[in-house]
């Protein structure tokens, strides 16, 4: 198959594109922290560019944890058999005219909706601080990020989620779907074909209720993206952030990356500046519709980040995964 090679190799960097650190120190509580306001995004000008987050300043080596990720070598290889492979996938709807010329969406039109509905998770337990990304995705507040985000908690165990620029406590929430095929997996392929969990929300994260509507993305399972398409990404990325900055200055980072090919459950793409530890669970923005297009699980290695290639789920996967564990289509299961 077209990406078998690299699906075997890519799923044991999936399992570690979170930011997980371990300390002896005590760890404030999160209860402490401003909570996130229920306002409105609003802007001056829907001709506004919005700031693009620059990467923070770089801590102490001990502070951070990466995990091993896709060596150059491997990639390499990846990308000589996706060149030497002409599979098609044969259900992509094409249109029967030619289409009318795409006109790119303003940045803060896109920005303005996904730091509504886009989600940093931050989990602690013991001493030990899991930081990942993650989308609602219904107006009773599901959220869809990584299994690999969620391995290791029960069914009771909550995670702080939170949202905003900087990141502020939104409420709680648990895991209400782990796949078995993710958690019996006995290959590496397996755990990238199932690397997604869904949770929902728990309670608030302070007196004010949580809203009775959430912002969110539908998702349309059967969009698929175009070789060289531009797409927009959305991510709480943390791998060169301290604790205290997690925990008081994280902020919702926003870049581009290029399609450079896929197929039914998989989406490889190149330059992305979100290509760090603390985006599984980010998304993939189609910039011209401002539709989710895909679920971001993995990053190639490579020192400079503007190098790294980015591995995602397409929005297909979601589907076939939530069927094969509950029997029931993604609509039927928000539902």
């Amino acid at each position: 198959m077209r990406f078998l090679i690299y699906i075997l190799i890519v799923a044991a960097a999936a399992g570690f594109f979170i930011y997980h650190q371990e300390t002896s120190e005590p760890i404030p509580p999160l209860d402490s922290l401003p909570v996130f306001s229920f306002e409105p995004v609003t802007t001056t000008d829907s001709t506004t560019t919005p700031a693009i987050i620059p990467p923070p300043k770089p801590v102490p080596a001990r502070l951070i944890q990466p995990k091993p990720a896709v060596d150059q070598n491997t990639l390499s290889q990846i990308q000589a058999k996706l060149s030497e492979t002409t599979q098609t996938v044969k259900d992509l709807e094409k249109p029967l005219a030619p289409a009318e010329p795409k006109v790119r969406l303003p940045e803060t039109e896109l920005y303005n909706k996904a730091i509504a509905r886009v989600v940093n998770f931050f989990c602690q337990q013991g001493g030990q601080v899991r930081v990942a990304s993650g989308v609602i995705i219904s107006p009773q507040g599901h959220i869809l990020t990584n299994a690999h985000v969620a391995e290791g908690y029960d069914k009771d165990f909550e995670c702080a989620i939170r949202q905003g620029s900087p990141a502020r406590n939104l409420g709680y929430a648990k895991i209400i779907m782990m796949p078995q095929a993710y958690t019996h997996a006995t290959t590496r392929q397996a755990q990238a074909d199932n690397d997604v969990s869904i949770w929902k929300f728990s309670r608030p994260a302070g007196e004010t209720p949580l809203p009775e509507t959430f912002p969110y993305y539908e998702i349309d399972t059967k969009k698929y993206p175009e070789v060289n398409q531009i797409l927009s990404t959305f991510s709480y990325p943390s791998e060169l952030l301290g604790y205290e900055t997690l925990l008081k200055n994280l902020n919702l980072f926003v870049a581009e990356t290029i399609i450079m090919d896929f197929d039914r459950d998989i989406i490889l793409s190149s330059t992305g500046l979100s290509s760090q530890v603390g985006s599984s669970g980010g998304i993939l923005i189609d910039i011209y519709t401002n539709q989710f297009a895909g679920l971001i699980f993995g990053v190639s290695k490579d020192e400079q980040i503007n190098k790294r290639k980015l591995f995602s789920l397409t929005p297909s996967s979601l589907e076939r995964v939530i069927q094969a564990e509950t029997g029931l289509s993604l609509d039927n299961f928000l539902k």
